[in-house]
Parts: structure tokens; sequence; C-alpha cells
């Protein structure tokens, strides 16, 4: 059994799929407990993989795409029966992970892919990452940092330069509460700078805090 958070629609709000219809996999439970934070979760459910599949199959049949997330999807380790279930049923398949948790160096052939977080300075829990990881991650992986100063991004740099990733690399300025992006133009000056033109990083903005957290909930 799985303890499940929300089974709802929306797009996707970052990593490289930006924009597309998704559907989304919330688990309950995190292992840290970042400074910004956006996910609350005050209710629970527990779901057998065979229920939650079946949610998706006959309530979101239009929908392709899945995104599992949390929280944090890899405390509950029957995860991955849910992840081979579904690419097994040739759906595409993501999994968000806050870094803090062991991702094994499992075999390349693998159709689902990460979105991994190395979490910042400003996080408050830079302390709890596994650099490590990035070793593991494989190009069709992402590791995401997600930026409010100079200090955070001198962070994402060091964190590079000692664990070098096959994984696409994504920058992500912070947004505040009131949503508006604490750091913008200088981010984007200084990955000008650091950066050949030729590697695999690239500025995203978190759509969901632009547009707002639209979803339709099961």
């Amino acid at each position: 059994m799985l303890i499940v958070n929300d089974i709802f629609e929306s797009i996707q709000g970052e990593s490289t799929d930006t924009g597309k219809p998704c559907v989304f996999i919330r688990l309950f439970g995190c292992n840290v407990r970042c400074t910004y934070c956006d996910t609350l979760q005050t209710k629970s459910m527990k779901m057998s993989v065979e229920e939650i599949v079946s949610t998706i199959k006959h309530k979101h049949r239009r929908i392709h795409y899945v995104c599992i997330t949390g929280g944090e999807p890899l405390i509950q380790p029957e995860v991955y029966s849910l992840i081979y279930a579904l690419t097994g049923m040739n759906y595409k398949v993501s999994i968000e992970t806050n870094g803090c948790m062991t991702i094994d160096s499992d075999p390349y052939n693998r159709t689902y892919k990460y979105i991994m977080d190395v979490k910042c300075p400003s996080s408050g829990v830079s302390d709890k990452n596994i650099l490590s990881n990035l070793r593991n991650l494989h190009m069709i992986d992402e590791v995401k940092f997600v930026i409010a100063n100079r200090k955070d991004y001198e962070y994402a740099l060091e964190c590079l330069r000692k664990y070098p990733t096959k994984a696409k690399i994504l920058f992500s300025p912070m947004f505040s509460k009131n949503n508006k992006a604490l750091i913008g133009e200088e981010l984007v000056n200084w990955i000008l700078k650091d950066f050949d033109y030729d590697t695999n990083v690239r500025v995203q903005i978190q759509t969901h805090k632009v547009i707002g957290d639209r979803k339709s909930v099961v």
C-alpha cells in the first residue's frame, strides 16, 4: 500500500516537460522541511498500486504522462512497484525527488526519469543532500537547483564541479510567498558568464508560480 495525498491532473509546471498535460500522483510525507515548501499536506489515504493505476486509467485516460511527486516519494519503497506498473502500460513516468534519499545506479535502459532537486543553502536543508546521487543520474534525468541569491548559485557550481552529472541541469529562480521571482536577470547573467554555450544547463521558470496551481483533484 502507498500513502497518497492527491491524484490530480494539471500541466507540468517545471522540468523540460513544462507545459505538458500531466497526471500527478502526490505521495504523502517528506523527510526534510525546506524553508520555501509550498506543499503542506493535510490529508492522506492508503491506496494499492492497482487502485492508483485504475484511477489513472479510468479518470484520467486522456493523459499518458504521469509525474510521481510528494512530499518525498522515495520514502515509500513500494513507489517502484507503481513506477514499473505504469511504465509497463507505456505511460511516460517521471519521479520528483528532493535529492536527500539515495538514488541507486540502476540499469541504463530504464524508461522513467528522475527530476532531482539539490537543496541550496536558502532551503535550510542543504546539509541533507546526498550529492553522490548526481553521479548516478542518466542523460534522461534532470537535476534542479532553486536559486535565491549568489550564495545558492555558488553552492550549485561547487556541487557540479565535485559531482559531474550526465543529467540535464536546471536553474530556477526562487519565488517569494507572493509569487515574485527573487532573482532573474542576475541569474541569467551569471550563467552566461560561467557556462559554455554547449553545456547541458538551462534557466527554468516554475510555471505554476506564474499561472497559479490549477488542478483537477480526484
